[in-house]
């Protein structure tokens, strides 16, 4: 069972929860409720993780800082992904009518394919350049950072659409997008997809509430993974499902670690999904292995 340690820091309230293959630290809304959380952050289970480190954070963004620079936590919820207002008593919004979201429509048919196809050119290329340069980022977030990066330089995705029927602008591209659908053991709140990618119908037809609020289905799903085990692949697998994505990916990236029997299982398992689809990336010592979206298996590369 996870265990949970509740401490004080930056003027708030904070639970570290550990379990057995990752721990999260959760920092609560200035309302100081156990479960309404600003932000949140999943680390390995062997990261460590000294609270009293942490509780001489004298800001909210030191702290921040902190969790994401020194001990390289990957953010799940944050204030510009699963707002605080989503966290209120009425956030439980996927449990009424009013909250189904909205879904991109026909005429986006043909947007949403070649944004599929540049999506999946942009992933090959990052795992491409992660055998190659292993150690480019050091932290997961970093080659979050990286993906956007290379999505945002694609014309179909360097632009401004309308929100509101033109009452404000955005992106396509967003990090740390909410969940289209909160998944059972999260009690009704949604986390984070790292990655998403909105149409422009969706985004005309929608209010500024809703976009804010993330009631939105979005068109492609990216989750990512560093250094973690075949059980986080799993996870973020089920996280895809759960949400009932039209193109969702998942990008696994591992460092000197040996391979994991288990993963030849979740890919063989994914392999006939119409909806998700997975790429590979592993460096240990002078070994190479690489799945390219379009590949049916992992490849061994040849050797430097």
């Amino acid at each position: 069972m996870p265990s949970s340690q509740r401490f004080h820091a930056a003027g708030r309230d904070v639970y570290l929860v550990t379990g057995t293959i990752s721990q999260t630290v959760n920092i609560c809304t200035p309302h100081a409720q156990k479960g309404l959380y600003e932000w949140k952050f999943r680390f390995p289970v062997h990261v460590a993780l000294p609270v009293s480190r942490l509780e001489q954070a004298s800001s909210l963004d030191d702290l921040t800082a902190l969790l994401t620079g020194e001990f390289g936590g990957v953010v799940e919820v944050s204030p510009n992904g699963v707002s605080t207002d989503v966290l209120e008593p009425v956030q439980i919004v996927t449990k009424t009518p009013a909250a189904v979201p909205i879904k991109p429509s026909d005429s986006d048919t043909d947007w949403i394919e070649r944004a599929r196809q540049i999506t999946e050119l942009c992933i090959n290329e990052l795992v491409q350049e992660f055998v190659e340069l292993p150690y480019l980022h050091r932290v997961e977030h970093s080659i979050h950072a990286r993906l956007y990066s290379l999505l945002r330089d694609q014309p179909l995705f360097d632009r401004h659409f309308p929100l509101a029927r033109g009452a404000a602008y955005t992106q396509p591209v967003h990090k740390e997008w909410p969940e289209t659908i909160a998944r059972p053991e999260n009690e009704g709140r949604r986390g984070s997809f790292d990655l998403a990618i909105l149409s422009p119908s969706q985004l005309f037809e929608s209010s500024l509430k809703n976009f804010t609020l993330g009631l939105l289905d979005a068109a492609v799903v990216i989750e990512m993974g560093l250094n973690y085990r075949d059980s986080h692949l799993r996870q973020d697998g089920e996280k895809l499902i759960n949400s009932n994505v039209r193109h969702g990916y998942l990008v696994h990236l591992v460092r000197e670690q040996g391979h994991e029997k288990a993963i030849d299982d979740t890919l063989a398992s994914l392999r006939g999904s119409a909806t998700i689809k997975v790429a590979y990336a592993r460096v240990s010592g002078g070994q190479r292995f690489l799945k390219r979206l379009g590949d049916e298996e992992i490849i061994e590369l040849e050797a430097r």
